[in-house]
C-alpha cells in the first residue's frame, strides 16, 4: 500500500505565560511525496511570516507565534507531518514494530 502524507497543524494558545487551550487539525489536502508535504509546509510558513504577522517561535515544539494584547494572548503554531495511510496486513501481524509511526 502507497503511503499518503497530511499536514497537521498544531495551534496552542497561551496567555499570561500559560498555555490555555490546544487544538490540532488536518490539512484536507494529500500528498503523495514526503517533499512535497514539507514543501506545503515551508510555503505555508513563508508566507504566515510575510503577511500574517507570525514570528518564528522561541519554544520548542512550535514553528511560528503571533503575538496579541502586548503579548499577553499569544498563538502558537506547529506543523507536523503524518501518516494517512498504513498497510493493515502489517498492523495485524507486528503492531509492536510499527508503533514508532
Amino acid at each position: 500500500m502507497q503511503k499518503v502524507y497530511r499536514v497537521k497543524f498544531v495551534i496552542a494558545l497561551e496567555r499570561d505565560g500559560v498555555f490555555v487551550h490546544r487544538n490540532e487539525f488536518l490539512q484536507p489536502q494529500q500528498f503523495l511525496l514526503l517533499d512535497d508535504a514539507l514543501a506545503f509546509c515551508s510555503q505555508d510558513m513563508e508566507k504566515k511570516l510575510r503577511e500574517g504577522n507570525y514570528f518564528r517561535s522561541q519554544i520548542y515544539g512550535f514553528d511560528l507565534v503571533r503575538y496579541r494584547n502586548l503579548a499577553r494572548l499569544n498563538t502558537y503554531l506547529a506543523y507536523r507531518i503524518v501518516i494517512t495511510n498504513v498497510n493493515t496486513a502489517l498492523l495485524e501481524r507486528d503492531f509492536d514494530a510499527l508503533t514508532y509511526i
